[in-house]
C-alpha cells in the first residue's frame, strides 16, 4: 500500500489538513479540506458501511416506540375563539375552514342557534350559531375592533353529518398532550350537560375542548326545536 493511502486511512485531515497542522501541500490551491476528493472519497465510506442487524433492530424499536407514545398521549385539534371564549376541536372532525359565506335563513325553521343554510362549495350546509348555544351570544366581543382578525367559517363531518358554523377567530391547528386536559371548573358549567371535556391552557389562554359526541348532539336538538 502507497504512502497516499497510508495516509488516507489515518484521515490525514486531522494529521496534515484543517484538522492537523496544515501542512498539506493541496491546502494551497483547495483552501479546505472540504473541497479535497480524498476527504470527500472517505465521507462516502461512511455511507457504504454495512450496517448490523442490531443496530436496526435498536433504532426501528426507538422510532416506532415514538410514534407510538405520541398517537397514544397527544391529541390534534384546532383552537378557535368564539366570542370573548378559546375553544378547541379534534381535528379529525374538521373538514374545512373558509371566508365568511351569507347564511340564508329558512322559513319557520330558523331560530337562535339554527340561523339557515350556506353554499360551501356547491353544497348547502346547515348553519349553526356556536356562541347562541352556548350562551355567549350577548357577551361583547372585546376584540371586535381589531382590524387584523379575520372572522372565518368552519365545516366539520362527523359520520357523514356536515355543519358549518362561524368563528370570529381561527388561532391554529395543535398538538396538545393528553395530560395538560383538566377538569372543567364548575363555574363553567352554565348547564349540568355542559358542552366543554377539558380544559388547557395554551400560549396563556385558557381552552375548552368540546366534547365532539355532546356538542354534535346539541346541534341536533337546535334543529329539532
Amino acid at each position: 500500500m502507497d504512502r497516499k493511502n497510508n495516509i488516507s486511512l489515518l484521515q490525514c485531515w486531522k494529521q496534515q489538513g484543517v484538522f492537523g497542522d496544515f501542512s498539506c501541500l493541496k491546502l494551497a490551491d483547495i483552501v479546505h479540506c472540504r473541497n479535497c476528493a480524498e476527504y470527500n472519497k472517505a465521507g462516502r465510506t461512511l455511507f457504504d458501511r454495512e450496517v448490523s442487524d442490531d443496530f436496526l433492530e435498536e433504532w426501528t424499536k426507538n422510532l416506532t416506540g415514538i410514534k407510538e407514545t405520541e398517537a397514544l398521549d397527544t391529541i390534534s385539534v384546532i383552537v378557535m375563539r368564539i366570542k370573548n371564549e378559546w375553544l378547541a376541536l379534534k381535528t379529525i372532525y374538521l373538514q374545512e375552514t373558509t371566508n365568511v359565506r351569507p347564511v340564508h335563513r329558512v322559513p319557520l325553521r330558523t331560530n337562535n342557534v339554527f340561523k339557515g343554510i350556506v353554499n360551501i362549495n356547491g353544497e348547502l350546509l346547515l348553519c349553526i350559531s356556536v356562541a347562541d348555544l352556548l350562551e355567549y351570544a350577548h357577551e361583547e366581543d372585546k376584540w371586535k375592533d381589531d382590524s387584523m382578525i379575520y372572522k372565518r367559517m368552519v365545516v366539520i363531518n362527523k359520520n357523514g353529518e356536515r355543519y358549518v358554523f362561524p368563528v370570529d377567530e381561527i388561532l391554529g391547528i395543535y398538538r396538545i398532550a393528553s395530560s395538560d386536559l383538566k377538569e372543567p371548573p364548575v363555574t363553567l358549567s352554565k348547564t349540568p350537560t355542559t358542552l366543554i371535556e377539558g380544559i388547557f391552557n395554551l400560549n396563556e389562554k385558557k381552552v375548552g375542548l368540546l366534547g365532539e359526541g355532546k356538542f354534535i348532539h346539541a346541534l341536533k336538538r337546535s334543529l329539532e326545536s
